[in-house]
């Protein structure tokens, strides 16, 4: 029983790291968005939870191999591909194995969130020395927001989200300097890829689906946060 209870908050745990959360607007936090999705895909969709063969696509070539390969001919496909697989294959011995395809989509996805943080990057680092302070990502996320104004009942979401973000700082910044390089900022930005990050992210899904905040998550508050996927357990649990 203890097992299974561990693995449903690992599965949780997976599937809030990998949600989209909403951000207040520019200038207080919105339009930033923690995203670790290789695809912009649904594994599985419908009802009836149908694979969804273009998340595959995208976890294998990455998004934006994975749609130039919506434009070729099956031919074209298959050229690209014969092209593409001695890179997977490691070990050089012309096929491959279960392990030689996990780390290929690793690698794919590690590609991604250094490109997500490329993009996100220029944004916050304004001085442009190539390091990242709290003040430089505060400003650049929240916008000018004083302590005082902080402490007002309508910015009471700003102030938890910006508190949020600061534990995800302080863990991300490993060597103690007080900024983050783009390597820290990518464990800030995409906590659940980082192992010394995971801690966090399972406080984080705690908080989040412990609504009655007793320091537990009953049955319906796991239900609760399944349905925010797509999964109906109601159906299926007794």
């Amino acid at each position: 029983m203890r097992s299974l209870a561990l693995a449903l908050l690992l599965a949780l745990c997976i599937a809030s790291a990998l949600s989209l959360p909403s951000r207040p607007k520019k200038g207080t936090g919105e339009d930033r968005i923690h995203d670790a999705h290789p695809s912009g895909e649904e594994h599985y969709e419908g009802n009836g939870h149908a694979h969804n063969s273009d998340y595959d696509h995208d976890a294998f070539l990455g998004s934006d191999e994975a749609k130039k390969f919506k434009t070729l001919t099956p031919e074209e496909s298959r050229e690209r591909l014969r092209k593409l697989v001695p890179r997977v294959d490691a070990d050089k011995d012309g096929f491959v194995s279960e392990d030689e395809l996990k780390n290929w989509v690793r690698f794919t996805q590690h590609r991604y969130i250094m490109e997500d943080v490329e993009r996100q990057w220029s944004s916050h680092d304004t001085d442009k020395d190539g390091m990242l302070t709290w003040p430089e990502y505060r400003n650049s996320t929240f916008g000018p927001l004083t302590d005082e104004q902080l402490e007002k009942p309508e910015n009471a979401q700003y102030k938890k989200l910006m508190g949020r973000d600061k534990s995800r700082w302080h863990r991300g910044d490993t060597n103690g300097d007080n900024a983050l390089s783009k390597e820290e900022y990518a464990a800030f930005l995409h906590p659940e890829e980082y192992e010394h990050m995971k801690g966090l992210v399972v406080d984080e899904t705690l908080e989040d689906i412990d609504k009655d905040k007793d320091g537990s998550i009953s049955l319906q508050e796991y239900i609760g946060e399944c349905s925010r996927f797509g999964l109906n357990l109601q159906s299926t649990c007794p």
